[in-house]
């Protein structure tokens, strides 16, 4: 295994950019991921990077905007820093090659997103996140760092109250492995996976905070789960919310428009009127998504993701039809807390991205905000990892380490294979969080998938696994990653139960 100062874990756009900024700082690098980094779910993010570039703009209109999206939740020192460093991520992307949408002159061209009152996203038609994504893994192979995909962290090493580095195995070939470094980054996205309705790619499982939870770690604000209002019928694709702010119309099924053109409403605040309009008017919970009022020609140079997964997922041609669209769960506004420069409770772990909590989205996140804190805070993990790394003391891992994990494996190896499956328990959880602790929230059923969810852990601890080789075993990844999942949904369940209130995200 190599021998690194700062372990990436997780190859999305906070790892990369973590990765890059560690290696800046002088340390030794390396990133280990679950899947090839160009396919982390960071290329999902269609809409823009948020970044106060224009005169109009400022760092402080940026920060005043998320606040008023977070529902007063937020933590305004890590928005202020958010804010005030956007700008400089913004050109440093630029200048690495970045292919955003340029106005004629050649400027960057911006975009105003909901509950903005400036534009300010900059953006690269309808796919920003895949190119910030391409660009940043270009640069990590231009630096040379080593990159090992395919690796699933089961645990962290902790010992002496430090973090010390993670067990692994390798999914191609069963492996398993003790990675050792004075500093370890978490980077592994969110767990948009808890949801059946979801726009989350399929590795989106929680594997983050559930590991830095099984250390002790604190999860912060786990029940602000944030929808998206324009999910396609029946897939996990969505529509960029840019589409409303350059005129498109949400309209429900009788072809009502919900929002004037234009309107400034945030994403929470736009799924529940979607929630409320359903519920009286409607019955079968789709709304229409009509792209025609922009006209074909800004369809195809703004829009031209959308035009082609909608002709391909669902079947509509946007350019003469409208798209059927509904709310999905989106993405955690939790996850493990963190200082400003990603440094955990736990000393040798920082985390960055969608798994961290530095508290700048509050109860909602601004739209555009998720790919600049992505980008933001991954720098400044990575620069603070780099300095830990060069402060601490090197441990080798015992190899009774590596044998513990074997133990483990056989045991869950050795286990009877039953009519209960891996599968049929994700299902399960999938189904029991949309039912009760979806968009739209109760105590009576918030109750109830608690009690649901201590049966599901029990039946996790007794499935047995059907398929016991060892090269690429989907069985043995799921098995994991449900796990994953059960110990997420626990902390949104309790923490949704807690808050009797509701604010932002939170439509209890």
């Amino acid at each position: 295994m190599p021998e690194c100062d700062v372990l990436v874990v997780g190859g999305g756009v906070a790892g990369l950019r973590a990765a890059l900024a560690a290696q800046e700082a002088g340390a030794r690098v390396a990133l280990l991921s679950k899947t090839h980094p160009v396919r982390s779910h960071s290329a999902a993010s269609p809409g823009g990077f948020n970044a106060a570039l224009s005169t109009e703009d400022s760092a402080e209109q940026h920060a005043q905007d998320s606040a008023h999206a977070s529902a007063g939740l937020c933590e305004f020192t890590a928005l202020e820093t958010l804010c005030e460093e956007a700008p400089q991520e913004a050109l440093r992307l630029d200048h690495l090659g970045v292919p955003f949408t340029r106005t004629h002159e050649g400027a960057l061209a911006l975009r105003q997103l909901n509950g903005s009152r400036q534009p300010r996203a900059i953006f690269a038609a309808d796919f920003t996140g895949h190119v910030v994504l391409h660009t940043l893994y270009e640069q990590l192979l231009k630096a040379q760092i080593p990159v090992y995909d395919e690796w699933c962290v089961t645990s962290l090493v902790v010992d002496c109250d430090q973090c010390q580095g993670v067990l692994a195995f390798e999914l191609r070939t069963g492996d398993i492995a003790a990675f050792a470094a004075p500093a370890i980054i978490l980077a592994t996205g969110g767990a948009g996976r808890l949801y059946r309705r979801s726009t989350a790619s399929r590795s989106c499982t929680g594997d983050g905070m559930s590991l830095a939870y099984r250390a002790g770690l604190r999860l912060v604000d786990m029940e602000m789960v944030q929808y998206h209002p324009l999910g396609f019928r029946a897939h996990r694709a969505f529509a960029s919310e840019a589409a409303l702010a350059e005129g498109a119309l949400l309209c429900d099924m009788a072809g009502r428009p919900l929002l004037q053109p234009g309107s400034p409403v945030t994403r929470d605040a736009l799924c529940r009127i979607m929630a409320e309009t359903n519920g009286e008017q409607q019955k079968d919970g789709w709304f229409l998504l009509d792209m025609r009022p922009l006209g074909k020609d800004v369809i195809a140079s703004h829009f031209q993701h959308l035009h082609r997964i909608a002709n391909d997922l669902a079947g509509v041609n946007i350019d003469h039809e409208p798209l059927p669209v509904r709310p999905l769960a989106h993405r955690l506004l939790g996850g493990v807390e963190t200082m400003l420069d990603g440094a955990t409770a736990l000393p040798g772990l920082f985390a960055a991205g969608e798994c961290a909590w530095l508290g700048v989205h509050g109860a909602n996140a601004l739209a555009g905000n998720t790919l600049t804190t992505s980008v933001v805070f991954g720098r400044r993990a990575g620069a603070a990892a780099a300095a830990y790394a060069r402060a601490a003391r090197p441990t080798p891992l015992p190899e009774a380490v590596v044998n513990d994990q074997y133990a483990r494996l056989h045991a869950i190896f050795s286990r009877p294979a039953s009519e209960d499956t891996v599968a049929r328990i994700s299902h399960d959880l999938a189904a029991l969080m949309d039912e009760y602790v979806g968009l739209v929230r109760d105590g009576s059923g918030l109750a109830s998938a608690a009690e649901q969810l201590i049966a599901l852990q029990e039946r996790y601890a007794r499935v047995g696994l059907r398929h016991h080789g060892k090269i690429y075993n989907a069985e043995l990844l799921a098995f994991f990653e449900l796990a994953s999942l059960l110990d997420v949904a626990e902390a949104v369940i309790a923490a949704a139960q807690a808050r009797k209130e509701s604010r932002g995200a939170h439509y209890r």
